[in-house]
């Protein structure tokens, strides 16, 4: 079972990831707009899933890092929990 954040309850992993998309949006100079809008989402749907509301489908992984210009493994590098 996976673990979460004891203070929200959100899944450690979907934490990380969120960060992970965060670091690399603002490494590459990039809006949630620009990124949401380059990958086919509603920016309000990426900034809930770079806030750790959300997570994103599998399917929507290579378009998220082509956005980012990122390989999609990039997208999932330092995101595990417990490697900090």
């Amino acid at each position: 079972m996976a673990s979460s954040d004891s203070d929200t309850g959100v899944p450690a992993q979907r934490l990380a990831f969120g960060r992970r998309l965060r670091a690399l949006r603002t490494r590459a100079g990039l809006t949630q707009t620009a990124v949401a809008g380059a990958a086919g989402l509603d920016r309000s749907f990426y900034a809930e899933v770079e806030a750790a509301v959300h997570s994103i489908s599998v399917d929507r992984i290579p378009a998220l890092a082509r956005a980012l210009g990122v390989t999609p493994s990039e997208l999932f590098e330092n995101t595990d929990p417990g490697s900090r």
